[in-house]
């Protein structure tokens, strides 16, 4: 019985060793305002909801690139690896076709098996990451049944005595990765900024054989863009903004050798992203604004195969004419969305508003060859604060689906700070998820890879509650601890997985085979003392689903994570920077369960626990215009996991699951002028 619970009882001795739910290794943490799924802007400490805050200060202690670094050292999330379709995430154990990831309020365009690719978003000019838990269907609408991840651009402050800042970055790791990019902001009149950021990625591609051809972590080479004109008259604050991205992956194929002739199939994957946004902002006087946010967004993915002759190597390469070596599939996107926020009085807040969502879909391997998907929807929230110490904030939407009955969604988020130090928190919303286009009519084939779509799909339907305790604890004047614990549970209806149909040529496609069910709790503490900082913890996930109750078992099978932090800042004097020392530890726990094939046959699925364990080294010069930060990530080396029965691609016909290329040391460099 001890062995059985032993990850929980874990869990709840790690509540006395800590951890924050955010790395607090800067006291102005707690001070930060929030805006995603507030009225007004709010200081996170007192957000009705749990906000988790990564700033851009921990992002550069990190050495992070893009959000897969970033997250993959966050407790109650899992990052997954396709070396094709890109990294994807889960939270709460909720898959990431159900997270919303926004950049500046937009939701992000351009999923893969249901995911948008972590490591296609960059990190260079983000102030701020915003992660909230739970549904936050109610004001982001479909894909938001599991959480929201919202990116917050950098916005330069400029004035006439300093009316251009400019800076640049590079980035070395030696696992054969190399950045750089640079960037800066003019201010042309009075009244308009003007930013520009350009960067460029490149990754060598990995396999430990070094004579092969073929790659297991393939080439890539990525260039990101951001554009932005800044005009702020009176009231009034427009910002025109445009993010490009382009992304070329290549897939050299293993050597085909006969008596005859010796070549290799080589795919390449294009994608490009453009994301253009007006948002209007007007601020009536200090209790009442309204905005007003336009997006277009174009994605397109592009597979283009070749064949290569290995004995004549200085031949190009032959373009295979066939339909099912090329494909160009590309998805639009219009959203508008406006809302009237006001603060009648210290005790009571109201937001309203629409959100109007236009997806069309185009390509050689889109059924039909089109597909089209419209959402519109009014929303509505209050914040009431007439009872002493609670905070009520009742929400709800009302949505018009062009495919799909659109159920009403309510939403209650309530505050209690009537004990001192003691912050609670309870959220219940229900959650609404279309599937997506994709889902419905892409059919995804390549040499590793073959998903049909399914017009037949069912859409998502998820309840989520969850409870948060935040204790504040001051041992003295140089020393204040946190103490957090937070607890969930989900269950989506209908929930859409993918199942095979024909295991001899690993054809997969969608299905609503689950319904789908997670509970978790994490404990966590933290606390700066002096020139320490550290912060340790533990969340324990348990899962179950249909599956389950035709293998006849009927209780939740649960999952650990262990997750700390330190850090030592170390003063100098003569110039007042700080040198900061920081190691970083993640455990992900063994996860087992069961899945339902096409036939409703059992599979059981398991993937094996692994540790990742990072140390940086940060040092500012020159008042900080000038950035160095050193470090080895991966330090115990960990490349592949054992993996059985999941119906993913990560390892096609084998038994493990790729997590990272390996350690590596590596180099940053940033410059502000």
């Amino acid at each position: 019985m001890i062995l059985k619970h032993k990850y929980l009882l874990l869990s709840l001795a790690l509540l006395f060793i800590g951890n924050a739910q955010a790395q607090i290794d800067d006291t102005a943490v707690l001070e930060l305002y929030t805006l995603t799924g507030n009225i007004m802007p709010t200081k996170s400490s007192q957000s009705v909801q749990n906000v988790k805050i990564i700033t851009a200060k921990m992002i550069e202690k990190q050495g992070a690139v893009n959000l897969r670094d970033v997250l993959i050292k966050e407790l109650n999330i899992r990052i997954n690896n396709d070396n094709i379709l890109g990294s994807s995430l889960s939270l709460q154990g909720i898959s990431g076709q159900n997270i919303k990831i926004l950049m500046d309020g937009i939701p992000m365009i351009g999923r893969e098996n249901g995911n948008i690719d972590l490591s296609q978003i960059n990190l260079n000019n983000i102030d701020r990451i915003e992660i909230i838990e739970g549904p936050l269907s109610v004001i982001y609408g479909t894909d938001a049944l599991g959480g929201v991840i919202n990116l917050i651009s950098k916005k330069a402050v400029m004035s006439k005595e300093k009316p251009s800042q400019f800076n640049g970055h590079s980035y070395y790791e030696s696992i054969g990765q190399y950045n750089f990019g640079a960037g800066g902001v003019v201010k042309l009149d009075t009244l308009m900024d003007f930013s520009a950021n350009v960067s460029r990625n490149f990754f060598a591609g990995y396999n430990p054989d070094k004579n092969s051809r073929f790659m297991i972590w393939k080439p890539k080479q990525q260039v990101f863009g951001n554009f932005s004109i800044l005009n702020e008259k009176g009231k009034l604050r427009i910002r025109l903004k445009t993010d490009i991205f382009n992304e070329k992956i290549e897939n050299k194929g293993v050597p085909i050798i006969n008596h005859i002739e010796a070549y290799g199939n080589d795919q390449y994957y294009i994608t490009n992203r453009l994301i253009t946004s007006l948002s209007l902002d007007y601020k009536r006087d200090a209790r009442t604004y309204e905005n007003l946010l336009i997006s277009p967004s174009y994605y397109s993915r592009d597979m283009i195969s070749y064949v290569k002759d290995l004995v004549h190597p200085d031949l190009p390469p032959v373009l295979i004419d066939n339909k099912e070596s090329q494909s160009r599939n590309y998805f639009l996107n219009f959203m508008a969305r406006g809302s009237y926020n006001k603060q009648y009085n210290d005790k009571f807040n109201y937001q309203y508003g629409f959100d109007i969502n236009l997806n069309s879909a185009y390509g050689t391997r889109i059924e039909s060859d089109k597909g089209r998907m419209s959402d519109y929807a009014m929303f509505a929230c209050a914040e009431f604060k007439q009872l002493k110490n609670f905070n009520i904030k009742p929400g709800f939407r009302a949505t018009y689906n062009s495919r799909y009955p659109a159920p009403f969604i309510p939403s209650i988020q309530v505050q209690y700070g009537g004990i001192k130090n003691l912050t609670v928190r309870y959220s219940y919303g229900k959650g609404f998820r279309a599937p997506s286009l994709k889902e419905l009519y892409l059919n995804f084939v390549d040499y590793n890879h073959n998903i049909q779509g399914n017009a037949d799909l069912k859409s998502e339907i998820s309840n989520n509650h969850n409870f948060t305790l935040r204790y504040k604890l001051n041992m003295n004047k140089k020393m204040t601890v946190y103490l957090d614990n937070s607890n969930f549970y989900n269950h989506i209806y209908n929930q859409i997985s993918l199942v095979s149909i024909n295991t001899n040529i690993n054809e997969y496609t969608y299905r609503n085979i689950d319904n789908f069910k997670s509970v978790g709790s994490t404990l966590n503490v933290s606390c700066n003392y002096k020139k320490w900082n550290a912060s340790a913890g533990a969340s324990i996930t348990g899962f179950y689903n249909n599956a389950f109750r035709y293998a006849s078992q009927y209780k939740y099978n649960y999952s650990p994570e262990l997750r700390s932090q330190i850090g030592y800042a170390m003063s100098h004097k003569t110039t007042k920077a700080k040198t900061t020392f920081s190691l970083y530890y993640k455990y992900n726990g063994k996860r087992i369960g069961y899945a339902l094939d096409d036939t409703r046959q059992v599979v059981q699925t398991k993937i094996m626990d692994y540790t990742m364990i990072d140390a940086t080294l940060h040092h500012p010069f020159y008042s900080r215009k000038l950035n160095l930060t050193i470090g080895c990530k991966n330090i115990l080396n960990v490349q592949n996991i054992s993996s059985t029965g999941s119906l993913t691609f990560h390892s096609v016909g084998s038994s493990s699951m790729p997590v990272s290329v390996g350690r590596s040391l590596f180099c940053q460099l940033i410059i502000n002028l």
